[in-house]
């Protein structure tokens, strides 16, 4: 009975949390639970002397700011906020791997016209963002960087 209850319950929440709490275009392919938000304004971006990055994506991830100046085009993020959706989430975190979820970041950027992704937690881009330390966590793509913004980038 109770077996019957958890699936039953299971079902339901896999069921709601397919609703996106953010509306997408049917014309828009899906990548995973990531969506995307453009970015126009300043492009003078902080660089580092050293990055570190992964590789074995369609675009390579950069964990930490890149040695290059870049050109941000957006901002990848998911949407699964607020209500059961945290729970689909929640599920999803403990499911799936972070290479899947590497994945569909590295696609969405590409899609987008990216050659890179960015994956920091620098004040000063999530200060020009204007995105606080809660709305990050609230909507990091990747659940090993939770603490972190993932952007679509263009290097020169």
């Amino acid at each position: 009975m109770l077996r019957a209850v958890l699936s039953l319950l299971l079902a339901s929440v896999v069921l709601l949390s397919a609703a996106p709490g953010v509306a997408q275009s049917t014309s828009d392919p899906k990548f995973g639970d990531t969506r995307f938000m453009a970015y126009e304004g300043d492009q003078r971006w902080p660089t580092a002397e050293a990055a570190e990055s992964v590789s074995g994506f369609s675009v390579p991830i950069y964990v930490g700011l890149p040695t290059r100046p870049y050109k941000v085009l957006g901002r990848i993020y998911d949407p699964r906020a607020t209500g059961l959706a945290v729970v689909g989430r929640a599920f999803a975190e403990g499911l799936f791997s972070e290479a899947d979820r590497q994945r569909d970041c590295a696609n969405q950027a590409r899609y987008r016209g990216a050659n890179a992704v960015l994956v920091t937690n620098d004040q000063r881009i999530t200060s020009v963002l204007g995105l606080t330390k809660d709305d990050v966590e609230k909507s990091a793509p990747l659940f090993n960087h939770k603490d972190s913004v993932v952007l679509a980038i263009k290097t020169e």
